[in-house]
């Protein structure tokens, strides 16, 4: 059962609201009315609001995009430590070699000899990802041709055994309605002997 969310402003005055919505920046659910003021109010105008049943499905997987120590955005990267960072974080980063935009870090990234690698890799996934569709289709294709040649096979096999089995229905009746015959003329030959003894 999904658990309740609740509007974090309102809770922050000791009210209890039930969030309709969530924003991403904020990371806190908004009522109704709150909601409104988000969207009007100029510092949060332009923050990202989703539902609360997207954020419900996603929340297992969203990466946070404000920083746990001031609650500030993440602007910033620290190449040496490999993280994110806000602005108030920077004091403590003033002995690492630099501190860059985030989004110049990304597009650095995206740049990186390693990034080209992974392109490469999942592109190569993909090629193998296909080729491997490719062959299921082509290996269905070929078990469908092969249940077709099996089914003529049998209906084959079948008509064979028919005419075999009308074959034989043939012959025994042919046989019985040879032997009946001889024996109704021993019978009728017999009657006839026995007419002509009493006769006598």
């Amino acid at each position: 059962m999904t658990s309740t969310i609740l509007c974090g402003i309102c809770h922050y005055e000791d009210t209890i609201k039930d969030a309709r919505q969530w924003c991403t920046n904020c990371e806190e659910g908004l009522c109704e009315d709150c909601e409104k003021i988000h969207r009007s109010t100029k510092n949060t105008r332009t923050h990202k609001i989703i539902s609360i049943i997207d954020y419900q499905q996603k929340k297992d997987v969203l990466v946070s995009q404000v920083c746990e120590q001031h609650g500030k955005s993440y602007d910033l990267y620290c190449p040496t430590h490999d993280n994110a960072i806000c602005i108030a974080c920077v004091d403590q980063h003033k002995s690492c070699s630099e501190v860059i935009q985030l989004i110049e870090a990304v597009v650095n990234i995206k740049e990186s000899t390693a990034f080209t690698d992974l392109e490469d890799t999942i592109n190569g996934a993909l090629q193998n990802s296909k080729k491997n569709i490719i062959d299921i289709k082509s290996s269905s294709e070929a078990f469908d041709k092969q249940e077709e040649n099996i089914k003529i096979y049998i209906q084959g096999m079948r008509e064979i055994l028919n005419k075999h089995l009308d074959d034989m229905e043939q012959n025994l009746i042919s046989d019985f309605s040879t032997k009946s015959g001889f024996c109704k003329t021993a019978y009728a030959n017999t009657i006839k002997q026995l007419i002509s003894t009493d006769d006598k």
